[in-house]
């Protein structure tokens, strides 16, 4: 695989990751000049460092390390996320326990499908997981479903540690100091997409996003990184996830008459570009650009004609998926389509039964404060057998897994992510022999 490795050249980035005030003058002396920069909360606290500080305590410690997943196995979100995310959490419980479990006893994983929101299978799941008794949630897939459960999950003093969720409410949400993700902010990925589209010659652009958590806290994000980087969004056309007709929004998009569209959404990517194409919004005419939702065998599967997607690029968090990892997920699920989210998904379990080994108890709260000092300031170590023998000796680790730099911030997710920016085959699969990799830090 040819991999280029770049610096973002783009101040909105690398310099700015930060919205700036308008500056204000008024008629007094005093009242002249500008304003101080104000900088987003949410990237502000990413820029902290340290452990978290639960203020509960959880009564369920038992001796044994328990992980209740809660991955789609049904629904939109199960062929694009929730089939890597299981076959890299089952990898991971297996060398963990190989390995010699946490403690001295093997970790006790069960998984419980929570779907894609419609039906809601989450709750019920959720409820049988904490009845269950476990010390910590892996999941949601979704974020929509993962802010519909966190305060179930956390008011319980129970962790719940995501792989795939990437909404940036989450950075700044009053959690207890219990939820932790391995998946990078959108944060980060808007304003990297929304600036790469600016350097690509975009002077102007629309949003077209799903209406719930992942669609709107994207929106923002490309939005500010594309106007820091220069560029306008003229529009923001939002459609109901549930929805099987777009062509209001399909007509508000072409209308406009944009330089570049941003589509950030999941399973219906193919029927509302069919409908832009259609509509002679081409990637032949007009930049395209997806984000991880949309970069899917399912889009791909929507279309027949060769080279129909040729030109349209997309961003997806995290490093390559090394060949020993997608083989052994291949292994693992033979019919994967996706590798999305299961290196995260693998580095979840693997710092959960770190944080545990080190805080010497299953106890939730106990191993929430070890989550972050896991993954930062310590010596390296790149397998789970490998810290724990760090740990054993009594050294301060810091785990750098599949995903890529943990780096856990004091939010309990990543201040430093990669990127990559793909493109599409003629045969209309996702171009994964020419991908560039931007990496990105707070």
């Amino acid at each position: 695989m040819r991999q280029q490795r770049q610096r973002l050249r783009i101040v909105a980035v690398v310099v700015g990751l930060s919205l700036v005030a308008a500056a204000c003058s008024g008629d007094d002396d005093d009242d002249a000049g500008q304003r101080e920069p104000k900088e987003d909360p949410a990237i502000a606290a990413l820029k902290k460092t340290g452990d978290a500080d639960p203020d509960c305590e959880n009564d369920n410690a038992d001796g044994t390390f328990q992980i209740g997943g809660l991955l789609a196995q049904t629904g939109d979100l199960a062929q694009v996320l929730g089939a890597p995310q299981e076959a890299g959490a089952e990898l991971a419980i297996a060398d963990v326990n190989k390995a010699g479990g946490v403690n001295g006893k093997p970790v006790v994983y069960t998984q419980h499908d929570t779907g894609d929101g419609s039906p809601d299978l989450a709750t019920e799941a959720v409820e049988d997981q904490l009845g269950a008794g476990v010390d910590a949630v892996l999941g949601p897939s979704g974020s929509q479903i993962a802010q519909d459960q966190i305060e179930k999950v956390t008011d319980e003093c129970t962790i719940m540690f995501s792989s795939s969720n990437t909404g940036p409410l989450f950075t700044t949400y009053e959690d207890h100091d219990l939820y932790f993700r391995t998946a990078a902010p959108d944060i980060l990925q808007g304003h990297a997409l929304g600036s790469l589209a600016f350097q690509e010659g975009s002077q102007d652009a629309v949003i077209l996003a799903r209406k719930e958590a992942y669609g709107e806290g994207l929106d923002a994000y490309i939005k500010s990184g594309f106007e820091d980087a220069g560029g306008r969004v003229t529009d923001e056309v939002f459609y109901n996830p549930d929805a099987t007709e777009f062509d209001a929004q399909v007509d508000k998009v072409v209308a406009a008459d944009p330089a570049a569209l941003f589509m950030v959404g999941l399973a219906e990517t193919g029927p509302i570009l069919t409908r832009l194409i259609e509509k002679g919004f081409t990637p032949a005419t007009k930049k395209i650009y997806f984000v991880n939702g949309n970069m899917t065998a399912e889009t791909a599967d929507a279309f027949t004609q060769p080279g129909a997607l040729r030109g349209i690029k997309g961003t997806s968090p995290g490093a390559a998926v090394s060949k020993p990892l997608r083989d052994r997920m291949l292994k693992q699920n033979p019919k994967l389509l996706s590798f999305i989210y299961g290196p995260e998904t693998y580095d979840a379990v693997v710092v959960l039964a770190l944080a545990a080994e080190v805080a010497k108890t299953d106890e939730s709260a106990a191993v929430a404060r070890k989550v972050n000092g896991v993954t930062r300031d310590g010596q390296k170590c790149t397998d789970y057998a490998g810290c724990k023998k760090l740990i054993e000796q009594g050294e301060d680790i810091d785990y750098d897994g599949q995903s890529g730099p943990l780096e856990f911030g004091l939010p309990g997710e990543p201040a430093a992510a990669n990127y990559g920016v793909y493109g599409w085959t003629q045969d209309n699969r996702i171009d994964v022999e020419h991908v560039t990799y931007l990496p990105i830090s707070m």
